[in-house]
């Protein structure tokens, strides 16, 4: 069994979230470039078992290792294999489990074909990506409202399990522009502070990566489908 396709509703909705918040948002800055290039290849996995998807991401990653490390103009140099199908995985717990112990937080096909993997999820908790800090600058998704941009002013019970609240002031609402791009629309007063849910923050902005080759790792836990990122 190996079945990915391309195109699918699945892989749209990828190219779409890739599209408007990583690349629309300049939230990844190599993102863009390997996108015009052709170089970010986006499947669709027919894996309904963890044990298939990792069959998947190794004949991928196999693929990946063809192509590169000189790969012609409009060959893949990354890919987004999206799991879709997975019916455990529709728990986050379940999800995080296969992360830890079986993709070895990513670094499983590291040794025999030099990718790494990073994992997005829709139910994401936002503090196993980002370790919020008081004065990060965050997106929240608020139910029938919208979107906002805020700080975080303060994280309530430090000692508990997520999700915790967060004392957070909005600094502005999230929009779309005339060419398509997210963009902020500031609020004109300070007025806007409110204590919200961990799991409604969708984005981590101005944290700084490491290193460029981890510079998509931490940029945004949620995606519209479970994602694994082969990374070289």
């Amino acid at each position: 069994r190996y079945a990915v396709v391309e195109g699918d509703a699945h892989a749209t909705a990828v190219q779409m979230w890739l599209d408007t918040m990583i690349i629309g948002m300049g939230l990844c800055p190599w993102a863009k470039p390997a996108n015009e290039a052709g170089g970010i290849r986006i499947v669709t996995s027919s894996a309904s078992t963890p044990q298939e998807v990792l069959e998947d991401l190794q004949r991928e990653a196999k693929k990946l290792q063809g192509w590169l490390p000189e790969p012609q103009a409009g060959s893949p140099v990354t890919t987004l294999l999206v799991c879709p199908s997975v019916e455990e995985w529709r728990d986050f717990e379940n999800f995080d489990a296969f992360r830890e112990e079986i993709l070895l937080n990513g670094e499983v096909l590291t040794e025999e074909f030099q990718c790494k993997i990073v994992c997005f999820h829709p139910r994401q908790q936002a503090s196993n990506i980002y370790g919020l800090n008081v004065g990060d600058e965050i997106l929240v998704d608020v139910p029938g409202t919208g979107e906002f941009a805020g700080t975080v002013l303060e994280i309530l019970g430090m000692e508990m399990k997520p999700p915790r609240e967060i004392k957070t002031q909005f600094f502005g609402k999230v929009d779309q522009g005339e060419d398509g791009e997210m963009v902020i629309e500031p609020f004109l007063d300070s007025d806007h502070i409110a204590t919200i849910s961990e799991d409604n923050v969708t984005q981590l902005l101005g944290r700084e990566a490491l290193a460029p080759e981890d510079g998509c790792r931490s940029i945004l836990g949620r995606a519209p489908r479970v994602v694994l990122h082969l990374l070289r």
